[in-house]
């Protein structure tokens, strides 16, 4: 018989890494195509506070996570056009990005905090209180599931696919791969976006179903 505290433990780990791991899965793909992104932090706030006003608003969970995932990929394109088009220094733009993230998450949800949710993610399963490993897996949020299959989705992009691989090669060699006639800028401006598109569904996870409510600096 497993004891009822290391479930707990489990369950908690599962529910915390469920936001580390999306948002580091999308750092993953900006960091093969050869940018580094240390705004990450900031992309989340944005994501997680829009995804909260969204919610707040409409009652509609659907279109609050497309607007967390969406204002997040668009917040990614500053650095995006910083780094790829401006070739501006990656590290001093992605700390920025943080600062700026989380005093413009500040600014908009100023209104929104201690507000609570009439709608938010809820577990798959209508188990409240698992008992076993088993009920533990099957009693997560959707996006936890959402997150696995995103893993083993970017996995297959970046080893099986013509895509993965001129990623990778871009990442490795951008002189080599623009001379060979890849699109360097473009690949490295679409893998910025889509880290942070992954950061903003992080973001809509931490409000909308992890701690569902919106407070600065959370």
């Amino acid at each position: 018989m497993i004891d009822i505290q290391l479930i707990g433990l489990f369950n908690a780990t599962l529910q915390a890494a469920t936001l580390l791991f999306i948002a580091a899965l999308g750092e993953l793909i900006t960091e093969k195509s050869g940018i580094l992104n240390l705004g990450v932090e900031g992309m989340i706030s944005v994501g997680a506070v829009t995804g909260f006003m969204t919610a707040v608003n409409t009652e509609n969970i659907f279109l609050a996570v497309l607007v967390g995932v969406l204002s997040s990929s668009a917040f990614a394109s500053i650095h995006a056009l910083v780094t790829v088009v401006l070739k501006q220094d990656q590290t001093v733009s992605g700390l920025i990005l943080t600062i700026l993230g989380l005093a413009l998450s500040s600014l908009l949800g100023k209104n929104y905090v201690g507000k609570k949710l009439v709608t938010k993610l809820e577990s798959v399963t209508s188990v409240t209180d698992p008992s076993s490993i088993l009920e533990v897996l099957i009693s997560q949020n959707i996006i936890f599931y959402l997150a696995v299959l995103l893993m083993f989705i970017t996995s297959f992009v970046l080893k099986h696919t013509m895509f993965g691989r001129r990623l990778e090669a871009v990442g490795e060699d951008s002189r080599s791969s623009d001379s060979m006639g890849l699109k360097v800028a473009k690949t490295q401006f679409i893998a910025t976006c889509v880290g942070g598109a992954f950061a903003g569904l992080s973001g809509v996870y931490l409000t909308l179903s992890y701690v569902p409510y919106w407070t600065d600096n959370m």
